[in-house]
């Protein structure tokens, strides 16, 4: 089985140490999601929705996300 591409994980892999509790809190905040959740982000366990993405890429002041895996409802 194919690995699926994530994003957001390896955009958080390349953050330093010292700010990752930073940026993890401010979209925790900003997406007004739990922890929980922003673990299923990471490791890829649920979907990020296109509105979070967006928040995302302000967030990390960069295109983070390359195309929007999220299919339209």
């Amino acid at each position: 089985m194919e690995k699926l591409r994530n994003d957001f994980s390896e955009w958080l892999n390349t953050l330093q140490v010292g700010i990752y509790p930073e940026i993890r809190q401010r979209v925790i905040a900003e997406c007004k999601i739990t922890a929980v959740v922003f673990r299923q982000w990471r490791c890829g366990a649920s979907k990020i929705p296109p509105l979070a993405k967006e928040k995302i890429n302000i967030i990390a002041e960069k295109q983070v996300f390359t195309t929007n895996n999220t299919p339209e409802l």
